[in-house]
This record gives structure tokens, sequence and C-alpha cells, in this order.
């Protein structure tokens, strides 16, 4: 691998971890997920729900209140914050 080759693939891990840290949610965040109401009907999905994978159409996704780049969702019992123009799982709150 070439110097210049090196350098820049360093530059991109660097700011991959570094927009990971910046996009996660703060405790206010996970903390309005965790004691949001869960819908009447229990929300199930085949797919298993995972960090990074966007949650498929038929789930509803809910904006949090006062924090535009966030909302949640409850499926399969799990309870997750995605981001909500891409609807990518964020974190899943255990």
């Amino acid at each position: 691998m070439n110097i210049r080759a090196a350098i820049a693939a360093a530059a991109l891990m660097t700011s991959s971890i570094a927009f990971a840290q910046s996009a996660m949610p703060s405790e206010k965040v996970i903390t309005f997920v965790q004691k949001a109401p869960a819908p009447e009907e229990r929300v199930v999905v085949k797919e298993k729900i995972v960090v990074g994978q966007a949650l498929p159409d038929t789930v509803v996704v809910t904006p949090i209140p006062d924090e535009t780049g966030y909302a949640y969702a409850i499926v399969n019992d799990e309870r997750v914050i995605v981001e909500p123009s891409t609807r990518k799982v964020i974190q899943v709150i255990l």
C-alpha cells in the first residue's frame, strides 16, 4: 500500500469513529425511550433488529420531542433508537 492510500485509510477510519461516537444518543434520549408507552398492539417483524440496519417500512417510527436527530420504535419487544431520515437503528435499549 502506498503512503497516500495509508493516510487516506487512516483518515477515513478516524472520521468514522468520531461520527459513531457523536451519533450516540444522550441519556435524556435513552431515558425517554425507556419510559415511552408501548403501542397497544405488539409490533413483530421476522427480521432481526440490528444496529446499523434500517427498520422495515411496516414499523412505525415515532420522533422524540426536542431531539430532531432521533426517533424510536418498539418492535419485537425491543426498544430501539433510530435515525428518522434513514430509519437505521442507532441503539437497542436493553
